[in-house]
């Protein structure tokens, strides 16, 4: 698959990269907000703009980070108003759905979301946490493995320090023999 430079490019600027943001569920803020998505994008300036595309919510910088850390700040104060302001607490869950809806502009987001999805995974790079997991999973079964031979190798010579403690030994000196 060749995707051609023209399909990475919005009316904002250039698409540089895609990701995902989890917010966490805590004691002070007990909401399970979905994984949200969202796309970075190179301005004509030079500077970034990381778009969330379910929440439509713009984070700005003069370096990838910098876009991505405003995005999820702006994306946390407005979960934090909608979920926690009196006036929005009875149609939160409505709000977050209404600004997911589909639209124009988050149509063409979404195409160049999944446009560097598979340019990704055409060259192997897994973009989702699954692959993630499966090799850590992998990982920690190694080391269940390593884990339990050193148990049973600590074993095996505690069995034998008790054998050979209980066993008797008969000695006999050169001279006398």
């Amino acid at each position: 698959m060749q995707i051609k430079e023209s399909e990475l490019v919005t009316i904002r600027g250039k698409v540089m990269g895609i990701g995902r943001v989890k917010f966490p569920k805590t004691s002070w803020f007990n909401y399970e907000i979905p994984l949200l998505s969202f796309i970075v994008i190179k301005k004509d300036d030079g500077t970034f703009v990381s778009t969330c595309i379910h929440l439509r919510i713009d984070g700005y910088g003069n370096t990838i980070k910098g876009a991505q850390y405003d995005m999820a700040e702006n994306v946390w104060l407005f979960l934090n108003e909608n979920f926690n302001n009196k006036k929005c607490r009875d149609r939160c869950w409505l709000n977050m759905y209404d600004l997911s809806k589909g639209d124009e502009i988050s149509t063409v987001l979404w195409d160049k979301y999944h446009a560097i999805q598979f340019m990704l995974a055409e060259r192997g790079i897994a973009t989702d946490k699954y692959a993630h997991l499966q090799k850590k999973i992998a990982e920690l079964k190694s080391k269940v493995k390593k884990l339990e031979k050193k148990i049973n190798d600590n074993n095996r010579m505690k069995s034998i320090s008790t054998i050979l403690r209980s066993t008797p030994v008969e000695y006999i000196r050169v001279e006398v023999a």
